[in-house]
């Protein structure tokens, strides 16, 4: 099947991980925190989060955050790490760099990449910094993000201007 074969494919900047390297890729990892999709490839749910995963992977990879990690863990293929919580699929958890002790991070909240990134730098246990506060854009979204919020303030201010405008006349034909 398409769709199955998708998940497959390779994507620089993911670990895909399997119930034997979970222990080295993951709990030996002490220099980065580890930002793991726990999904159900089999499942609608886990193929319909694959694109917001995949942008995630793509802005953490062009950002290069040298103290993060992105990995992804098939519960479909291999057993979940007795480690490791969650209520169901698919599910964020954040394995620290500094504490492998569980219970880890999950996150709670809308399962799209702004959220996401902004959780992981929250509960990371080594501190980094975006470069703003659009890192689920590239350059050129971003611009394109910008000239949006331009646009629509000059759109609001032109509004206020107008009724302005038309306050002003009512009280100079003594209609207010």
């Amino acid at each position: 099947g398409g769709a199955g074969g998708e998940a497959v494919r390779k994507l620089e900047g993911l670990v895909e991980l399997t119930k034997e390297s979970f222990q080295s890729e993951v709990l030996e990892d002490t220099a980065r925190d580890v930002i793991v999709l726990f999904h159900t490839s089999t499942h609608k749910s886990s193929k319909d989060f694959a694109i917001y995963w995949k942008k995630l992977v793509e802005r953490f990879r062009a950002l290069a955050i040298p103290s993060i990690k992105v990995a992804r863990y098939d519960v479909a293929l291999h057993q979940i790490p007795r480690e490791v919580e969650f209520e169901s699929t698919p599910a964020v958890v954040l394995i620290p760099a500094k504490d492998k002790t569980p219970p880890y991070p999950v996150f709670h909240g809308k399962g799209k990449v702004r959220p996401i990134m902004m959780w992981a730098q929250q509960v990371a246990s080594v501190r980094f910094e975006y470069p703003n506060d659009t890192p689920h854009l590239d350059e050129e979204q971003r611009e394109a993000y910008l000239v949006q919020i331009v646009e629509r303030d000059e759109r609001v201010n032109a509004e206020r201007a107008r009724k302005k405008e038309e306050r002003i006349a009512k009280i100079e034909k003594g209609e207010l």
